[in-house]
């Protein structure tokens, strides 16, 4: 009798166990194979973006300068741009130019 009793009082706690894990095996499986590829598919890594600071003393300084510039300068241009042969001074002042004029003033109209 103390067997049954104690078959009785665990098999509500069996059975929920039992449905939990049918019910977490069938997500895995309810996908399609694609999918399953997919998500065990390699991620490409982005490689991040240096930021001024780690850039060459000539785009720094130049950063500076087209950062203050900005903000004197509101009315201008909204951006500028260089092509890949600019030299750092270019570079450095275009990009400080353009973070300037979104940072100080774009919110003002």
């Amino acid at each position: 009798m103390d067997r049954r009793h104690r078959l009785l009082s665990l098999s509500p706690a069996l059975l929920a166990v039992l449905a939990l894990g049918a019910v977490a095996g069938s997500q895995t499986t309810a996908a399609p194979a694609s999918a399953r590829v997919v998500a065990n598919a390699p991620q490409e890594r982005a490689v991040p973006t240096p930021t001024p600071y780690q850039q060459p003393k000539p785009y720094r300084d130049a950063y500076r300068k087209g950062y203050a510039e900005a903000e004197g300068n509101c009315a201008k241009a909204k951006s500028f741009s260089y092509d890949e042969s600019a030299d750092w001074d270019r570079k450095g002042w275009v990009d400080g130019y353009n973070a300037g004029h979104t940072d100080l003033c774009e919110g003002t109209g």
